[in-house]
């Protein structure tokens, strides 16, 4: 019996070892029958992997040369050929994180330049950058103040609510609120404005006593039924932290644009350094 046992164990493993070589012969045979395929196949796989491998190279390469050209455009941009210069810029690098920080600069000197609707054409490829990224954030700044100069009033405050529900830094939020708060007293929506500033105020992050004085100018205005004046209220420009802020455009923080700053053309000197492009509102 025992041995009856180890003749049908050495007969099974005889089976297996002839059922693996049986699969081995097949495979072979197939590949001999269809040697064309294989080779397509092959070739097929080699020229997927290289494609791979290079497009990641060159948009690595595109991204490196996209910003050094950027570096170079800040530091000799002039008054008569800063928006054609961006343009061909944005054109011939677009989807590197150059192509994105020449946007912002481009919209924000129309913005300055008083060409609200230039300003949205060129930020819609990237409107719908999340508000928690940097990036993000300046977009949807620079689009309420492109909608807020382009007369579009809801549009605007639209993009300054995505910010306060979105916005991953405080002053972020505060700067939202602000500039919901001047431009609801600026439409003559007192007690929305109220609202804004209020939230300020309650804030303990935002020690800035101006939120408190135009509430209650606000408030007053209520109070009394006067009708606001376009300059009176104005939004406190809160500095950005020192650290964590993340300025897209030389000399701001996140590339921020108020009244102030879009009331002022670009200089009249022949340059626009780099800082004069994003430079901030005192408010």
């Amino acid at each position: 019996m025992p041995g009856a046992v180890a003749r049908k164990k050495r007969k099974d493993e005889f089976s297996q070892e002839d059922r693996f070589l049986h699969i081995i012969e097949d495979g072979s045979a197939w590949v001999q029958a269809h040697t064309r395929a294989v080779l397509m196949i092959s070739v097929g796989l080699i020229l997927l992997v290289g494609g791979v491998l290079y497009y990641r190279s060159y948009r690595e390469s595109l991204r490196t040369r996209a910003a050094i050209e950027l570096n170079q455009l800040r530091a000799t941009l002039t008054v008569a050929d800063a928006v054609p210069r961006l343009t061909g810029f944005v054109a011939r690098f677009d989807g590197t994180p150059a192509a994105t920080e020449g946007r912002l600069l481009l919209a924000k000197i129309q913005l300055q330049s008083g060409q609200p609707q230039a300003a949205l054409g060129v930020l819609d490829p990237i409107a719908s950058k999340p508000v928690d990224i940097p990036s993000g954030y300046t977009v949807k700044l620079l689009l309420a103040e492109a909608y807020k100069n382009a007369g579009e009033y809801d549009r605007s405050l639209a993009q300054l609510d995505a910010i306060i529900e979105g916005a991953y830094v405080p002053y972020q939020r505060h700067r939202a609120l602000a500039e919901r708060g001047r431009l609801l007293s600026h439409l003559g929506r007192l007690e929305e404005a109220a609202v804004a500033y209020q939230r300020l105020v309650d804030d303990e992050s935002a020690t800035d006593d101006l939120y408190r004085v135009r509430l209650g100018e606000i408030q007053a205005m209520i109070a009394s039924g006067a009708t606001p004046q376009p300059t009176t209220f104005s939004a406190p420009a809160p500095a950005p932290p020192e650290e964590g802020a993340e300025a897209l455009i030389p000399g701001a923080d996140g590339a921020e644009v108020d009244s102030a700053v879009t009331q002022d053309a670009v200089s009249a000197p022949d340059s626009v350094p780099a800082d004069s492009a994003s430079a901030e509102g005192s408010g």
